[in-house]
């Protein structure tokens, strides 16, 4: 059984939808209050401003930084998952983006041995757009998508310079890059943007195209090594395995990919990231006391049945490799090749039968 309780499940569900920050940490004396670029020519939001939070050297350094990926499934921040992308980094400026005005990451005892720690609250289309946003994006070695709400990421984000310079930085300068929750739901290919609450899995495994499953977008982030492949957070905290494997059918059925060997997935528990090498060598950071895990989904043929109103139905569904969180991860999984190096890699078939799922990965053996 999980470790949280469902009291505190319950409570976290209350307070957001995708908690992103340990919930012990202040904000550091050092910190300050909340500062803001005048915008003038320089750019700058709609009320002339941009608002952000430094700690750390306000002094720019470049680092010899390494392309990488951070998927983390959401709840509370692990210490280790920042520790491998300040390495990755070599100790570079740390850039934090969000929407909602929050400094919950300017802990430089969290993110330890960063140039500086920065975070930028970009909640308007000329906020995204404004030249300050854009340098202090470009000007990282590595950068951190918080949780929040993906639909406000790609409403705000999309087409923006933003966006522009997360593909500079994956494509040209080379750094790791992250995201919890909502901000691990926009970096595959593939992008669940819900204009309404979300789908659960009995909905979308009993009809396909609920409306609740109306909006995968493609014209998002398009990032090397990440593509085909669609994520979900908080994967068995909230039981989403039948909305990922609907979501890979609806992808196949509707001709996204040109092929049903074309679409992969990565759903991640709460607690738990996968840290992925621009190799594809993927480790799944855990605590190691808890049973958290990270599943890798590729499609094993063509939906039976996909169809408006109609339970999905689908006799070859898709092979699930599950590994566990682990504090210090020893092997991989490849998804270049989509092959376990591990030896506590699970693998399964998971079949579903008129919208019955053949195979509960979500409790592995």
């Amino acid at each position: 059984m999980k470790r949280i309780s469902y009291a505190l499940l319950a409570i976290a569900l209350i307070f957001s939808g995708c908690i992103e920050e340990n919930l012990d940490m202040g904000k550091p004396d050092h910190a300050g209050g909340p500062k803001k670029d005048k915008g003038g020519d320089d750019g700058g939001s709609s009320d002339g401003s941009v608002t952000y939070y430094l700690t750390g050297s306000s002094e720019d350094i470049q680092t010899n930084s390494t392309l990488g990926y951070l998927l983390a499934g959401g709840a509370s921040d692990q210490k280790s998952w920042f520790d491998w992308m300040v390495n990755k980094s070599d100790g570079g400026d740390f850039v934090i983006i969000r929407t909602d005005n929050s400094d919950g990451y300017n802990d430089d005892t969290f993110i330890e041995g960063a140039n500086s720690i920065l975070t930028l609250v970009i909640n308007d289309q000329a906020t995204a757009n404004s030249n300050f946003v854009r340098d202090k994006i470009r000007g990282a070695e590595a950068l951190f998508i918080a949780g929040g709400d993906q639909t406000q990421y790609y409403d705000l984000w999309n087409g923006t310079e933003v966006e522009n310079s997360i593909h500079y930085l994956a494509n040209e300068k080379g750094v790791p890059i992250g995201g919890t929750s909502a901000g691990l739901a926009i970096l595959g290919e593939f992008a669940y943007i819900p204009q309404s609450s979300g789908v659960i899995s009995s909905e979308a495994l009993n009809d396909p195209y609920h409306p609740y499953m109306e909006s995968i977008k493609t014209d998002f982030l398009q990032l090397p090594g990440l593509g085909n492949i669609i994520t979900d957070s908080h994967f068995s905290e909230r039981d989403r395995l039948g909305r990922t494997i609907t979501f890979m059918a609806r992808l196949i059925a509707d001709g996204v990919v040109s092929s049903y060997q074309d679409i992969k997935g990565i759903a991640v528990d709460e607690f738990t990231a996968v840290a992925i090498e621009a190799n594809g060598d993927a480790k799944v950071l855990g605590d190691g006391t808890y049973e958290d895990y990270a599943f890798f989904f590729s499609a094993n043929s063509v939906p039976d049945q996909c169809a408006e109103g109609l339970a999905l139905h689908w006799t070859d569904a898709i092979t699930a490799y599950t590994v566990k969180g682990v504090s210090y991860p020893s092997n991989s999984f490849n998804i270049s090749n989509w092959n376990s190096l591990s030896s506590a890699a699970q693998s399964k078939q998971v079949n579903v039968n008129y919208g019955s799922i053949s195979n509960d990965i979500q409790q592995p053996d």
